[in-house]
Protein backbone atom coordinates (compact mmCIF):
# COMPACT_ATOMS: atom_id res chain seq x y z
CA UNK A 1 0.00 0.00 0.00
CA UNK A 2 1.44 3.37 -0.80
CA UNK A 3 2.27 5.85 1.70
CA UNK A 4 -0.10 8.06 -0.09
CA UNK A 5 -3.19 6.08 0.08
CA UNK A 6 -3.81 6.41 3.94
CA UNK A 7 -4.25 10.19 3.86
CA UNK A 8 -6.63 10.09 1.10
CA UNK A 9 -8.74 7.44 2.52
CA UNK A 10 -8.92 9.19 5.98
CA UNK A 11 -10.16 12.61 3.92
CA UNK A 12 -12.63 10.75 2.03
CA UNK A 13 -13.99 9.00 4.98
CA UNK A 14 -14.22 12.31 6.82
CA UNK A 15 -15.61 14.10 4.27
CA UNK A 16 -18.53 11.09 3.54
CA UNK A 17 -18.94 11.14 7.14
CA UNK A 18 -19.64 14.89 7.72
CA UNK A 19 -21.54 15.24 4.31
CA UNK A 20 -24.12 12.30 5.21
CA UNK A 21 -24.41 13.71 9.05
CA UNK A 22 -25.72 17.17 7.35
CA UNK A 23 -27.97 15.60 4.77
CA UNK A 24 -29.22 13.88 7.46
CA UNK A 25 -29.57 17.16 9.58
CA UNK A 26 -28.03 15.57 12.28
CA UNK A 27 -25.56 17.16 15.05
CA UNK A 28 -22.69 15.46 15.97
CA UNK A 29 -24.56 15.07 19.39
CA UNK A 30 -27.93 13.77 17.43
CA UNK A 31 -25.28 11.22 15.19
CA UNK A 32 -23.28 10.81 18.85
CA UNK A 33 -26.42 9.28 20.61
CA UNK A 34 -27.81 7.58 17.81
CA UNK A 35 -25.14 5.37 16.60
CA UNK A 36 -23.07 4.78 20.32
CA UNK A 37 -20.42 6.52 19.13
CA UNK A 38 -19.00 9.25 21.48
CA UNK A 39 -19.32 13.25 20.07
CA UNK A 40 -15.56 13.45 20.27
CA UNK A 41 -14.73 10.21 18.26
CA UNK A 42 -17.20 11.27 15.30
CA UNK A 43 -15.56 14.71 15.76
CA UNK A 44 -11.97 13.06 15.77
CA UNK A 45 -13.13 11.12 12.61
CA UNK A 46 -14.78 14.14 10.37
CA UNK A 47 -11.18 15.85 11.32
CA UNK A 48 -9.10 13.43 10.13
CA UNK A 49 -7.57 12.75 13.13
CA UNK A 50 -8.28 9.12 13.41
CA UNK A 51 -9.98 6.56 11.31
CA UNK A 52 -12.81 4.50 12.51
CA UNK A 53 -12.39 0.73 12.71
CA UNK A 54 -15.46 -1.16 10.79
CA UNK A 55 -17.41 -1.39 13.63
CA UNK A 56 -17.61 2.00 14.76
CA UNK A 57 -18.17 2.88 11.02
CA UNK A 58 -20.88 0.12 11.12
CA UNK A 59 -22.62 1.70 14.26
CA UNK A 60 -22.07 5.15 12.22
CA UNK A 61 -23.72 3.74 8.92
CA UNK A 62 -26.68 2.51 10.60
CA UNK A 63 -27.27 5.36 12.92
CA UNK A 64 -26.96 7.58 9.07
CA UNK A 65 -30.12 4.12 7.63
CA UNK A 66 -27.33 3.59 5.23
CA UNK A 67 -24.90 0.26 5.18
CA UNK A 68 -21.24 -0.10 5.06
CA UNK A 69 -21.50 -0.35 0.90
CA UNK A 70 -23.54 2.81 0.65
CA UNK A 71 -20.82 4.46 2.77
CA UNK A 72 -18.49 3.21 0.39
CA UNK A 73 -20.67 4.01 -2.87
CA UNK A 74 -18.90 7.29 -4.25
CA UNK A 75 -20.98 7.60 -7.30
CA UNK A 76 -22.36 10.95 -7.44
CA UNK A 77 -24.63 10.28 -10.55
CA UNK A 78 -26.01 8.06 -7.94
CA UNK A 79 -29.72 9.74 -6.53
CA UNK A 80 -28.95 9.03 -2.66
CA UNK A 81 -31.99 9.42 -0.09
CA UNK A 82 -31.70 11.09 3.09
CA UNK A 83 -33.52 10.89 6.44
CA UNK A 84 -37.65 10.08 6.30
CA UNK A 85 -36.97 9.03 2.89
CA UNK A 86 -35.32 5.80 3.74
CA UNK A 87 -38.69 4.97 5.84
CA UNK A 88 -40.77 5.62 3.06
CA UNK A 89 -38.95 2.99 0.86
CA UNK A 90 -38.84 0.43 3.78
CA UNK A 91 -42.62 0.70 4.24
CA UNK A 92 -43.60 0.82 0.66
CA UNK A 93 -41.37 -2.45 -0.13
CA UNK A 94 -43.40 -3.70 2.98
CA UNK A 95 -46.70 -3.33 1.53
CA UNK A 96 -48.53 -5.27 -1.27
CA UNK A 97 -48.71 -4.63 -4.74
CA UNK A 98 -52.26 -2.99 -4.76
CA UNK A 99 -51.08 -0.66 -1.49
CA UNK A 100 -48.19 0.43 -3.44
CA UNK A 101 -50.23 1.71 -6.63
CA UNK A 102 -52.22 3.33 -3.95
CA UNK A 103 -49.33 5.11 -2.60
CA UNK A 104 -48.01 5.96 -6.21
CA UNK A 105 -51.38 7.65 -7.32
CA UNK A 106 -51.67 9.63 -3.81
CA UNK A 107 -48.31 11.04 -4.54
CA UNK A 108 -48.87 11.81 -7.96
CA UNK A 109 -51.88 14.11 -6.58
CA UNK A 110 -49.50 15.54 -4.03
CA UNK A 111 -47.38 17.18 -6.70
Amino acid sequence: MSDNFMPEIVKTIAKRLDSLRTDNNMSLRDLANKSGVSKSQIANIISERKIPNIYTLSCLCNALNITLSDFFDFDESVYRLRGKENIVIKIYREISPMSQDTVIKLLKCMK
